[in-house]
């Protein structure tokens, strides 16, 4: 069978290299670093009716992840250190520290839950939020506080990560972090409740050990035959997950209707494809919805509804070889034979 790419399949292999990095699926991990900013924090010592609010200068933090992406959305464990000097002190009943002396720190476990906007460009934004544990550290702070405590901690995360080579990426991110109120015991002896809360912004990279999708293969010019004596084949391609006509597969399914036409064919067989990235079953589905939407602009430019004849082949049969969970845009298509 002879296959007419054309132009359709030198801009499946444009967007192939455009979307290998983000099509990535497979474990990853990630190093990162950041500013650290500390809203006020309220702190309250057992039998003292002056409740005293803290401002820390602005830290630092430093952390890492291990995780795996599953194509959008991905799950991963972090471990972050953040790190803040005191600043001043305030007290509802006139105590006031202008140098507060020691810090407030916490080392935090968390697992992370977050999706990534994949689209074809190198920018991904994503979102996410982290449940974990934190000890949070009150390092001589003000000279009064000495002590550290463990309590759940919480999070939630906005950002861009933009691919930068293969499987590697930088990103950028905004985090809220925070805690349960953690307790201390004073220099005295006594209890005392405190806050722990934090606005980060947090700069890394990530690398992807997934297997990126293979480098699509331009098929072989065909030798020239009489048109008569060779049943003519076109490809359209789609989009990830759609089924959507492109204006580039429109182009070529009406090439199709004009042979078809011209060369008084009783017959059009249209076969359905899909990568494979989702379930098998699932698969099976769009490759017939695929076939079906391709009909349908066919008997919309005039052919007869009852010479096509349409099949869903699903995952089965890939142009381009791949693992399981890969996204293959020469994978994604529907193949027009004129019998």
């Amino acid at each position: 069978m002879r296959i007419t790419l054309g132009l359709v399949s030198a801009a499946a292999i444009m967007v192939a290299g455009a979307a290998a990095h983000a099509d990535r699926v497979g474990p990853y991990i990630s190093a990162f670093g950041g500013y650290v900013i500390q809203p006020s924090l309220d702190f309250k010592d057992a039998g003292d009716p002056e409740k005293y609010t803290y401002d820390n200068e602005n830290g630092w933090a430093a952390g890492g992840a291990f995780g795996y992406d599953f194509g959008g959305p991905r799950v991963e464990a972090e471990v972050t250190y953040r790190h803040n000097s005191g600043d001043k002190a305030k007290g509802n009943m006139g105590y006031n520290e202008p140098n507060v002396t020691g810090d407030l720190s916490s080392l935090a476990l968390m697992l992370n839950v977050l999706y990534d906007f994949e689209n074809s460009s190198r920018f991904t934004p994503y979102i996410g939020a982290g449940a974990g544990v934190a000890w949070i550290y009150a390092n001589k702070l003000d000279g009064f506080y000495d002590d550290d405590d463990t309590q759940f901690a919480y999070q939630g995360i906005a950002g861009v990560k933009v691919a930068i080579t293969g499987g590697l990426s930088l990103f950028v991110d905004y985090r809220y972090f925070a805690t349960l109120d953690p307790k201390f015991t004073n220099v005295t002896g006594a209890s005392s409740d405190g806050e722990y809360s934090t606005h980060n912004i947090m700069a890394g990279l990530t690398y992807n050990f997934g297997v990126a999708p293979a480098a699509p293969v331009a098929a072989p010019a065909a030798a020239p035959a009489p048109a008569a004596e060779v049943a003519r084949s076109y490809i359209v391609f789609f989009d990830w997950n759609s089924t959507v006509i492109t204006p580039e597969a429109k182009a070529i399914i009406a090439d199709a209707a004009n042979a078809a036409t011209s060369l008084g064919v009783a017959r059009i067989e249209l076969t359905g494809h899909a990568d494979r990235s989702g379930s098998a079953r699932y698969n099976q589905k769009l490759s017939l919805k695929r076939a079906d939407a391709v009909k349908a602009v066919l008997v919309g430019m005039g052919v007869p509804a009852a010479g096509i004849t349409t099949i869903g082949k699903g995952e089965s049969a890939p142009l381009v070889p791949t693992p399981d969970g890969v996204r293959e845009p020469q994978n994604r298509r529907v193949e027009i034979v004129l019998q």
